[in-house]
């Protein structure tokens, strides 16, 4: 059983979400005592996490200071923010054809992205010496010291479990069943964790986009491959062993096309990039994709803008996948009847020639007396998105308890160290 969220991170989180924002408004937003904030906000003052920020009076409409009338009317009200240079995270996302590195300020906000190439299928310890390289160049670029990094994440596609590091699954590698965080973590000075790829954009949807208000919702991320990430209650659902729900490779029908899994009829199998290259490219198959990824990248590219300058062909084949696709998220909304499903990924290039079918298919499976309808949203993210989530991972650790290491030496300004990791 997960352990329940501290004050300090109700707290954190309260600021982060609303600052600037009062003591008497954070009370309110995080269900605490008056007195337990004042205490929690003062031990993250002390340590550097949080700042005061004052909000100037404001005058009565007519140019006259309200302090003249009233003493106490213009006093500055003080608000609480965070201090976003109180620490930094990184994030990593590795695919078939590239790295990306990205470091984040405390907030979660992007700072710096290095992308460098990479090939999947890598020996483990050679995917984690790259990993090194690039996150050692990220943070050189962007002139942030090792010292000040409270943690790093890399998301991969596969089978992941989070809380030990173990990747059961992945196209990145050359084998199964790899002891992915521990490799990591010796090569650097702040803890390293691994994360499926799906789980990590869920919670930057969490805690950046559309999800930011809601304790519970669901996301599809349409790709090379399809994925899915839940939230239950504010929290991020892992399942058995700590891997999620494996959306993709569910089976909309069961003697249907053959999927990467090995597997006949799975969704992605109709509605991922490589399936929809797979019918309309007579060359194409599962081997190409993965012996050439960049070129499979460059080729979805190349059918995307085709269909939308008018291919009629390529078109109905986009609306067909985004059809199987709505059929798949019905049949989700039916089982778990979630506020909002939110379709992201670079699969929603294909803009409304796949979106709009999925929407109208998911809502004929609507179950008849069933009066709150979910839901459905496309959101197409910038690269950035596996920093946030990334960062948001490292970040709900550190606001339970910021590491000692920081916290002794949390700057009282925005000041950045000028020392890089070497």
């Amino acid at each position: 059983m997960e352990k329940p969220l501290s004050g300090r991170f109700r707290v954190l989180d309260s600021i982060r979400r609303g600052g600037p924002i009062s003591r008497v408004e954070i009370a309110d937003a995080c269900g605490l005592s008056r007195s337990a904030v004042t205490g929690v906000v003062q031990s993250l003052q002390h340590e550097g996490w949080i700042t005061e920020v004052q909000e100037l009076a404001h005058g009565n409409g007519n140019g006259e200071d309200p302090a003249r009338h009233d003493p106490g009317r213009g006093r500055p009200r003080v608000n609480l923010d965070m201090n976003p240079n109180a620490a930094h995270v990184l994030g990593v996302k590795l695919s078939l054809h590239r790295m990306s590195v990205a470091v984040t300020d405390f907030r979660g906000d992007v700072l710096h992205t290095t992308t460098l190439p990479f090939n999947g299928s890598q020996h483990p310890d050679i995917a984690a010496d790259m990993i090194e390289v690039g996150v050692r160049r990220c943070l050189i670029e962007a002139k942030i010291d090792k010292n000040r990094v409270l943690g790093l994440c890399v998301a991969i596609p596969g089978y992941i479990n989070n809380l030990e590091g173990l990747c059961y699954w992945s196209p990145i590698f050359d084998r199964d069943d790899v002891a992915f965080g521990p490799l990591l973590s010796e090569r650097f000075p702040f803890p390293a964790s691994i994360e499926n790829d799906a789980n990590v954009v869920t919670l930057a949807e969490h805690w950046f986009g559309e999800g930011r208000n809601l304790s519970s919702f669901a996301v599809v991320t349409v790709e090379h491959g399809i994925g899915m990430g839940l939230v239950t209650h504010d929290r991020l659902y892992r399942g058995h062993n700590g891997i999620g729900p494996e959306f993709g490779h569910a089976k909309i029908e069961f003697s249907g096309r053959p999927c990467r899994c090995g597997q006949l009829g799975c969704v992605e199998a109709y509605a991922a990039d490589y399936a929809i290259l797979r019918q309309v490219l007579p060359h194409f198959s599962l081997d190409s994709y993965s012996q050439d990824p960049k070129a499979y990248h460059v080729e979805i590219e190349r059918i995307t803008a085709e269909a939308k300058a008018g291919d009629q062909a390529l078109t109905a084949e986009f609306a067909k996948a985004g059809r199987i696709l709505g059929r798949a998220i019905g049949n989700l909304i039916a089982t778990l009847n979630p506020p909002k499903v939110i379709v992201t990924g670079e699969g929603l290039r294909a803009g409304e020639m796949l979106f709009a079918p999925l929407v109208k298919e998911a809502r004929k499976l609507q179950l008849a007396g069933n009066r709150f309808e979910t839901e459905i949203v496309a959101h197409l993210w910038g690269d950035d998105v596996w920093a946030r989530g990334a960062a948001a991972l490292v970040l709900q650790q550190a606001y339970m308890d910021p590491p000692a290491l920081i916290r002794d030496s949390a700057p009282d300004s925005a000041e950045l160290p000028s020392q890089a990791l070497a």
